[in-house]
């Protein structure tokens, strides 16, 4: 074997590739860091730099192929060009062993990129983001030194001092002092439906293994209630949940490595992207159990009794026949009958088109009680004898509608609210609704996950195939320019890309065998030239 000319071979190929790698990534790297510098996300020139550095490592899995390709044209054209190869083929080598160290640096390349792809480059990716978000602590600093408020999991808060605690007093991990404080409860559309101002505030962080928990406590607070338009005051607000904020580097399937990928498909529950859907099945599993207690009630006394929270003692008597998912119905179409009575004694009565009972979305305690929603209603004094007063709508806050009712504490695992819910799938539609939306999103994380991984396959055989069709093109059009040569193996190439990013996009969207056949077919159309070439070099 002729190991001096392969030496020879493998050393220029080896120097082209690293020396264009090397360029070519660190002008991908820069490009990485426009959108963020261009985005919301504020960093300073020591974050730049480190996001810059550590995208140099996820790039290689776009540059080192393209590299790779360049290196072998411009390696393969010269021999070609100074009639090296036609030497070594009158010599009686055949092409075979002429392109063997071509071939055997395509599969090197190859471990290389499976290495790359499966175990280091999800790695990077988690890294980046943590350097692009920056940890919880981080972020709440840098927003209140800005002037601009920081959000969590539908929480908005504001504040204008902030003081980190060294050594806390306490289990959790960081505590953080604020002073002079906004807190917004934001609904699905970014719209407040509950604030809390309050003279200082304490945040304490719980850093977990793919999720930080924050729990926050209020004092001196005046707190204010979108769906009543109601104000009140209170010496102390704590959040009846810790706040759960995802770790950008284990929540993305893009951030895991082959096994943690692996994992994440037998035990989709925990995974935080289910588990945010699994939070809302617990809810909606809640307030079915709520609901099944009031129906229990009524059958019992025919009425429900509602205490309202607060000083003075109020009780909503509500004549209903059934309590369907929260909604009040009478079986015969008849409108629902509530009536007020303040210290055992009758207030007020309303008879509504409508009526039904929401948990209602405001920080504090309170969150764990209930509106009465009322629609197209007569609102009635009994204390006073006044015309009855039409009103479109009306809630009644701060009702005590679970009483004893056992309800599922918010991180039960996954598994038993599922086994919990399953048998009144059928009699509750919004349980229903909860399942099937949490099986569309174990589904969803299912197709992101092979997505990955037939990503990850096809872009670590790009490489060496691109390595070989370069090294092969600048064989048999040895009397183009080298550029000319490569833009016939780039085009190809990008045509492969493309079809691997619309097969995983298919994958994505549930079609797993289309999307895997149209991914592997790039590197299919790939293999298929660097046959029909080399086989046009070998006859000629």
């Amino acid at each position: 074997m002729p190991w001096r000319l392969y030496r020879y071979i493998l050393g220029e190929l080896l120097r082209q590739v690293v020396l264009t790698t090397a360029i070519l990534v660190t002008i991908i790297a820069f490009g990485a860091v426009i959108k963020p510098l261009a985005g919301d996300s504020i960093l300073t020139t020591a974050q730049v730099l480190k996001y810059v550095t550590l995208a140099m490592i996820p790039m290689l899995q776009y540059a080192l192929p393209f590299a790779a390709g360049f290196a072998a044209t411009l390696t393969l054209h010269r021999l070609a060009t100074e009639n090296e190869i036609i030497s070594m083929a009158t010599s009686g080598m055949s092409y075979r062993a002429i392109f063997a160290p071509v071939l055997g640096l395509g599969i090197i390349l190859l471990i290389i990129m499976v290495i790359l792809t499966q175990a280091i480059i999800p790695r990077f990716f988690g890294l980046m983001s943590v350097t692009l978000t920056g940890d919880v602590k981080q972020l709440i600093s840098t927003s209140i030194e800005r002037g601009v408020p920081f959000e969590f999991s539908e929480l908005q808060i504001y504040a204008e001092e902030f003081e980190s605690i060294q050594d806390p007093d306490t289990d959790a991990d960081e505590r953080i002092l604020l002073r002079r404080v906004v807190a917004s409860q934001l609904d699905e559309n970014g719209v407040p439906e509950s604030d809390v101002t309050a003279a200082g505030a304490v945040i304490d962080i719980y850093n977990l293994e793919q999720v930080s928990l924050i729990k926050l406590a209020m004092s001196d607070t005046v707190s204010w209630d979108a769906s009543s338009n109601s104000l009140r005051g209170s010496p102390r607000i704590e959040p009846t949940h810790a706040i759960p904020v995802p770790r950008p580097d284990r929540s993305d399937p893009e951030h895991l490595t082959r096994w943690q990928l692996s994992d994440a498909r037998a035990h989709p529950e925990r995974s935080l992207y289910v588990q945010e859907v699994g939070l809302l099945l617990a809810k909606t599993l809640n307030d079915h159990l709520v609901s099944e207690g009031l129906n229990e009630q009524l059958q019992n006394h025919g009425k429900l009794a509602i205490p309202k929270v607060g000083p003075t003692k109020r009780i909503y008597e509500i004549e209903a026949d059934v309590v369907q998912d929260g909604v009040l119905l009478n079986t015969n179409g008849d409108s629902i009958v509530i009536t007020e009575l303040i210290e055992d004694v009758p207030s007020r009565k309303f008879t509504a088109d409508r009526a039904m009972l929401a948990r209602q979305r405001i920080l504090g305690p309170s969150g764990e009680r209930f509106a009465l929603q009322l629609y197209g209603l007569d609102v009635e004094s009994l204390d006073a004898p006044l015309r009855p007063n039409r009103r479109e709508k009306l809630i009644i806050t701060g009702l005590d509608a679970a009483g004893d009712t056992a309800q599922y504490p918010i991180n039960t695992p996954l598994s038993d609210i599922f086994e919990a819910a399953e048998p009144i799938r059928a009699e509750s539609p919004a349980v229903e609704h909860a399942i099937r939306f949490v099986n569309l999103r174990i589904d969803s994380l299912m197709g992101r996950i092979d997505a990955q991984v037939v990503r990850r396959s096809t872009l670590s055989f790009t490489a060496c195939l691109l390595l070989l069709l370069g090294a092969v093109l600048a064989v048999q059009m040895r009397s183009m320019p080298p550029l000319g040569v490569y833009i016939w193996a780039f085009l190809p190439a990008l045509l492969d890309l493309i079809l691997i990013a619309s097969g995983t996009g298919m994958i994505r969207n549930g079609d797993l065998m289309t999307g895997t056949i149209v991914a592997w077919s790039g590197n299919a159309i790939l293999a298929l030239l660097i046959l029909f070439v080399f086989q046009r070099v070998s006859r000629n």
